[in-house]
């Protein structure tokens, strides 16, 4: 599927230069970069704080009158923690669980390497201890790395191969913004949606009583679509896209597959891992709500 120079451009960098989006520091570089990207194409762009700490605040990105828009389209942006095994969507606690068995895992790896690694320092190094000595100050550096390093370990680590979770779906939805000029749609970059709610429910504090919210959730995995709500247009919804009525407050817009055994849709560590977009599923989601 052919792709403008404009997308191409958002791809390179949201895909690499701003794929992290997990610390204050890098949400705020990435929010800066797609503010700036947005208002390149329309004015009513704001950015909203929400649960403010000391240290740390949750920020939406509205685009759009989200207060009297009739539908709102809304994915999240932070960054995934690594985990063990596949996604499956819609369970929070399974992803908690295989979230804390990667932690503990290498956790417990990393302090198993910190002591094979002093154990053989101890048994090589000189008997005398010499502070202003060169390997000594060497060791005290890689101590403090590893330490550094080790701290970071147990409180997560990034999930760096974001392109389909959710990377995609913030794509998906640039185009979206691009290409579709209704006034009645808003738009929503969730903060706080890679691990709980707390972007949406600030966002549906936020909008009227009737409006539709879709929530976009790895749309660009090379899997098939899937829709579980309500119909973009009260009608036929293309082929291409597995379609499953409910009457829920929030519809969900997704790739996946399905394991027919529980109904459960997830998507594997390949899926998670892709380096290259599905763009018949991005053109698929794009054409849904024109």
């Amino acid at each position: 599927m052919e792709q403008s120079e404009v997308f191409k451009d958002w791809l390179f960098r949201y895909q690499y230069v701003y794929r992290l989006r997990r610390t204050e520091k890098s949400k705020k570089r990435f929010l800066a970069a797609l503010v700036t990207d947005i208002a390149k194409i329309r004015e009513d762009v704001r950015v909203i704080e929400y649960d403010q700490q000391k240290k740390y605040a949750s920020r939406n990105v509205y685009v759009g009158n989200i207060k009297q828009a009739d539908r709102v389209i809304c994915t999240f942006y932070d960054t995934p923690p690594e985990s063990i095994g596949s996604y499956q969507l819609f369970d929070r606690k399974d992803q908690a669980k295989k979230t804390t068995m990667f932690i503990l895992t290498s956790t417990l790896i990393a302090i198993l390497l910190g002591v094979i690694g002093t154990i053989i320092y101890m048994r090589f190094s000189p008997n005398s201890f010499q502070f202003n000595s060169v390997s000594t100050l060497v060791i005290m550096v890689i101590y403090a790395g590893y330490f550094a390093l080790l701290g970071k370990i147990t409180k997560g680590l990034s999930n760096r191969k974001t392109l389909v979770r959710n990377t995609s779906s913030l794509l998906a939805m640039l185009k979206m913004i691009a290409e579709n000029k209704q006034k009645n749609v808003a738009y929503a970059f969730l903060d706080e949606g890679s691990y709980g709610n707390k972007g949406l429910e600030e966002l549906q504090r936020q909008v009227n009583g009737h409006c539709e919210i879709f929530y976009l959730d790895s749309v660009g995995a090379s899997a098939p679509l899937h829709l579980v709500g309500k119909s973009p247009h009260n009608g036929k919804i293309d082929d291409y896209v597995d379609y499953q009525e409910s009457d829920q407050k929030v519809s969900y817009l997704f790739s996946a597959r399905k394991d027919q055994t529980n109904a459960a849709y997830y998507l594997n560590q390949a899926d998670l891992k892709e380096k290259h977009l599905n763009m018949e599923n991005i053109v698929a989601v794009t054409n849904l709500f024109q």
